[in-house]
């Protein structure tokens, strides 16, 4: 997957959560009715980068809010990994090409 087509993926994501986070604030819960949606990209993203690769991407996305949170992860080598949209994409590539091997 291109960095473009992966960036324009989690930049809707991030917009679209944070609507739900405006709506959900003010007393509308629409949880049931986007949960599909967050099924189908979840199994897609499962399909590409395989279920570790699915990990990387709910942890950053939903538990480090789109890298906003601060959380921080490391490879084996301690370099730091899933920091940005970018460094997640580079590292779920990289992922991709072990999976394929």
């Amino acid at each position: 997957m291109t960095y473009e087509r992966f960036l324009k993926i989690t930049l809707s994501l991030q917009k679209q959560d944070r609507i739900m986070d405006e709506l959900y604030k003010n007393n509308v819960d629409l949880i049931e009715f986007v949960d599909p949606y967050h099924t189908i990209i979840s199994e897609l993203i499962k399909e590409v980068y395989g279920e570790e690769g699915l990990d990387w991407f709910s942890w950053f996305c939903y538990e480090n809010e789109f890298g906003t949170k601060g959380a921080q992860a490391w490879d084996e080598n301690e370099n730091p990994i899933c920091y940005s949209h970018e460094s997640l994409w580079e590292y779920l590539e990289k992922l991709k090409t072990t999976i394929n091997e």
